[in-house]
């Protein structure tokens, strides 16, 4: 019996070694930022809303210093750079009340990111991606005036953008540190 278990576990550590299976955090290959430097210039929008562009560059900062170590620094110290543009970013209401009036928006942006081999010029990666997120409107049934709605109207979409922004620095992040 004792020898059916071995034979059993050491054919299953077989086949797991035949299919690629490792374990997480454990790879072959390096990603392509690993222990280089990289700046996250401010990057670009091609819609007119403020500070969009200034909220995901922060995001991307945030992400990349955190996951990498503090690797973030400016364009002349970096050996890669990350560019970017904002190509777009929409709203469109997705529920009403019974009262016909808004009751949740859906908000979208998608951008276009390149990494970049600083000395080089030779593009490492790039890629389009879009990430979104809902968020409430006002709220039925709460006596504000037309300044206070418009403010609380704001502040969820921008509460929206900022994790919009926080889930495509995620997702660009482990786009460009994954192995091919």
């Amino acid at each position: 019996m004792h020898r059916i278990i071995i034979c059993l576990a050491l054919c299953a550590t077989w086949l797991m070694g035949g299919c690629g299976y490792h374990l997480s955090g454990t790879t072959e290959t390096p990603s392509l930022i690993a222990g280089k430097t990289i700046a996250i210039p401010m990057w670009r929008s091609k819609i007119f809303r403020p500070y969009l562009e200034s909220i995901l560059t922060g995001s991307l900062v945030d992400e990349f210093a955190l996951r990498s170590g503090g690797l973030v620094t400016g364009e002349e110290a970096a050996d890669i750079v990350l560019t970017g543009t904002i190509l777009s970013y929409a709203t469109v209401a997705v529920s009403y009340t019974a009262q016909d009036k808004v009751r949740e928006y859906h908000a979208t942006m998608t951008i276009d990111a390149a990494l970049t081999e600083k000395r080089s010029q030779r593009v490492l990666w790039k890629g389009i991606m879009s990430s979104s997120q809902d968020y409430p409107a006002n709220p039925v049934g709460i006596d504000l005036n037309q300044q206070n709605r418009i403010a609380l109207q704001q502040n969820n979409e921008e509460a929206a953008v900022r994790e919009i922004s926080r889930k495509l620095a995620e997702q660009l992040y482990q786009k460009v540190t994954e192995n091919f």
